[in-house]
């Protein structure tokens, strides 16, 4: 069997007006109305008037692929980072996902914004997202420790590993740093407590999202 050797791509943009029904449609249910609406005419036409116009300069079609996209005109939208700072846990493709699925249906405030892209981003991954940390902390005694930890991107939760949950930590003590990531940052956390399953440490959102290249590659490499 004959084998490719160039690969040629051929790219049309179409300016549409659609009706609103299909205006509304998110992403994905847009993209399957619109390629029911090309049907078989043109998604398989192409390829077959394509290899029999090619077949005159001697030119043999072997394969083809279909790739169909839409984006809608006129609609505002959602900067890359205020994407970041409500869903730091997601990795690039699902806030591409995510900023698919909500264009044009964010408030004009990016307060308001900001909390509803963070619904929406632990309604598609709300499971835990580990990696690796280390906390520095001071004990009741006075002495300055290093805690193996994990740091949960979804909700910013510190999780102390356990050979050290049984450590008493210094209540009220200043911010404590957690060092993550690759490369590796250093971010404040809080101490709120001590329960038996260890101290309870968290960190901002907001930190996580000033930091979420880093983390999100660190997750991404053990996963």
């Amino acid at each position: 069997m004959s084998s490719a050797n160039v690969k040629l791509r051929i790219s049309f943009d179409f300016d549409l007006q659609v009706p609103d029904a299909l205006l509304g449609l998110d992403h994905e249910p847009l993209l399957k109305a619109l390629q029911a609406a090309l049907g078989p005419t043109v998604m398989q036409g192409m390829p077959t008037v394509s290899a029999k116009q090619l077949g005159k300069s001697d030119i043999s079609l072997l394969h083809h692929h279909a790739h169909i996209d839409a984006s809608r005109l006129g609609v505002k939208t959602i900067p890359r980072e205020l994407l970041v700072s409500a869903a730091p846990h997601l990795t690039d493709s699902e806030l591409d996902t995510l900023s698919r699925a909500m264009l044009g249906k964010t408030p004009d405030s990016d307060a308001e914004t900001r909390r509803l892209l963070r619904r929406k981003a632990l309604a598609m991954v709300s499971d835990m997202r580990l990696v690796d940390c280390v906390v520095s902390a001071e004990l009741t005694s006075g002495e300055v420790v290093e805690l193996e930890a994990a740091l949960n991107l979804t909700n910013g939760a510190v999780i102390v590993g356990e050979k050290d949950r049984k450590q008493r930590l210094k209540p009220n003590q200043a911010t404590l740093q957690v060092r993550a990531g690759t490369p590796e940052v250093s971010l404040p956390a809080t101490l709120s407590g001590q329960t038996i399953s260890g101290p309870v440490i968290g960190v901002e959102v907001s930190e996580l999202g000033a930091h979420r290249d880093a983390l999100i590659e660190a997750w991404q490499a053990s996963h």
